[in-house]
């Protein structure tokens, strides 16, 4: 690298190029312009940003769905707050590199990589994306190892918490809660009336997410068959068996469709313009519930404790076993046509990057930044 221009040098360094100042020793100064000058600040302020690896399990990727999707908006809020999150893979940096490692999933095959990483002595927030209202489930041992490499556990709910440590051995301390996050872009108005004009629909029920047996989007379109407003499914599917027995079950009334970006205009504008949202699977509603209320939607959903924590009694619950309750929920919500119950309170506590901030303020304790 050569010197500076004799014009460069009369101003404020803005490029190590012309610097000279190494990345790593914060203290030096500038060859050129002396003591601290704008770029020996800057560089010193960049090597103390916090550096973490994101981290699943190696299958994850095979089919992906609303887990991976989340895995990809986390790192790009941590980057956005001020702190740099690589996904791990081949263009992220040795182990060595990072202050952390954030591991989404507790499924099987990732306690290896866990078991490594504790090795190495890096702390380990688990996020564990487990089914805890399952009480019948058969990987309680593969998520108790994930549990105990941890070093800071991440549940979405006080309920989830609660089943957690009924079911598992682990310490209070090493659990926090953080509300889920809705990506910012779900707070921005869509264009009126642009889902509607898309694809020639007026009134509409939605159903966001992948289909798949213990969804129950099955059930869903046997109990609504002849209501004479369109059901319409976004998203893609993991068992193409079940797939085709929807879709065999589906009258001129339903609508499938493919998945769609998250917080992209056309999805927002399904989910501001929709008559209801509809999801009633087995397990907790997905992230789209989140950005649905946040959109103003009426909703029906399956009762489940995650979503009386989540929404409280200002939705309409019901069996998702129960046919004639479906419709009849689905009917109440239509003629009630009541919106925007909840938009301010999922605004406040779960728009992004607050409740990002929130899991960097309790990863900073750990690590003692």
């Amino acid at each position: 690298m050569g010197a500076c221009s004799q014009a460069q040098r009369k101003t404020s360094c803005r490029s190590i190029f012309c610097c000279l100042l190494h990345w790593r020793r914060r203290r030096e100064t500038c060859k050129f312009h002396g003591n601290r000058c704008v770029t020996s600040v800057s560089v010193a302020l960049k090597d103390q940003r916090l550096r973490l690896l994101l981290t699943t399990y190696h299958q994850a990727f095979l089919s992906p769905g609303g887990g991976e999707t989340e895995l990809h908006q986390l790192a790009e809020y941590i980057n956005d707050v001020g702190v740099r999150a690589d996904l791990y893979g081949p263009n992220s940096r040795r182990l060595s590199a990072y202050d952390a490692v954030i591991h989404f999933s507790a499924h099987g095959g990732g306690e290896g990589l866990l078991q490594d990483i504790k090795a190495a002595g890096k702390p380990i927030v688990l996020i564990p994306n487990f089914n805890f209202f399952d009480q019948q489930h058969k990987a309680n041992d593969v998520v108790q190892r994930h549990l105990d490499l941890a070093d800071l556990v991440i549940l979405r709910t006080n309920v989830e918490k609660d089943l957690c440590q009924k079911n598992f051995v682990i310490a209070n301390d090493k659990i926090a809660v953080v509300p889920p996050g809705i990506a910012p872009g779900f707070g921005k108005p869509a264009e009126e009336g642009l889902f509607q004009s898309a694809y020639g629909l007026d009134r509409y029920i939605l159903w966001v997410g992948q289909i798949a047996e213990h969804k129950r989007q099955l059930e869903t379109i046997e109990a609504l068959q002849g209501i004479n407003i369109p059901l319409v499914f976004v998203g893609g599917y993991a068992d193409k068996r079940y797939y085709d027995q929807c879709r065999a079950a589906a009258g001129d009334y339903v609508r499938f469709l493919p998945y769609m970006q998250p917080a992209s205009e056309i999805l927002r504008s399904a989910m501001q313009s929709c008559s209801v949202y509809l999801e009633l699977g087995d397990d907790a509603p997905g992230f789209s519930s989140l950005e649905a209320a946040l959109a103003g939607s009426p909703m029906v959903l399956n009762d489940h404790p995650w979503s009386r924590e989540m929404f409280g009694s200002l939705q309409i619950y019901v069996e998702a076993n129960n046919p004639t309750a479906i419709r009849a929920a689905v009917t109440t919500a239509l003629d009630t046509r009541t919106r925007n119950q909840l938009t301010e309170e999922m605004r406040s506590r779960h728009l992004q990057p607050g409740p990002t901030r929130h899991l960097l303020e309790l990863l900073k304790l750990k690590v003692g930044r």
